[in-house]
């Protein structure tokens, strides 16, 4: 199974959105998009393989066209840059996914770091820091990731 397939199959935000208003939707689009930036950033090496995957799980999981989806990612590149706390944008994921979309999120996010089959240790502690803002503590991390 590839990366793709197995991330896609973890994240379906087109239900989550359904359920929110347009503008709670794209707060929680925006949130989670900058959080895979912020990790495909966390290590300092930005591989063109973790972008695809981005979009490809973007525009499949949000149910995005490849336009929103590009845009919906430079926006959320913009939105890293100026990022000094990931605190604003798990705050925005708390009010809005349950637990389990949460840890289904964690593990999106682990498969994002791993894509080039290593986990960085900057990746592992972004990890981490995204895990407890999201209430969640390090042994449970290791559960939802399986390390």
């Amino acid at each position: 199974m590839s990366v793709f397939t197995s991330i896609k199959k973890l994240m379906r935000l087109s239900v989550i959105s359904k359920e929110l208003t347009s503008q709670e939707s794209e707060q929680l689009q925006l949130a989670i998009s900058t959080l895979m930036i912020e990790m495909i950033r966390a290590d300092f090496i930005e591989l063109q393989k973790e972008k695809k995957i981005m979009h490809e799980v973007i525009t499949a999981s949000m149910d995005l066209s490849d336009d929103e989806a590009d845009l919906l990612i430079e926006n959320a590149e913009i939105n890293s840059d100026f990022t000094i706390s990931l605190q604003a944008h798990t705050a925005v994921i708390n009010n809005f996914l349950s637990v389990q979309e949460k840890q289904t999120l964690i593990k999106n996010l682990w498969v994002l770091a791993n894509i080039d089959n290593e986990l960085h240790k900057l990746e592992f502690n972004m990890l981490n820091e995204v895990a407890t803002h999201l209430g969640f503590s390090k042994t449970q991390l290791k559960q939802i990731c399986h390390l």
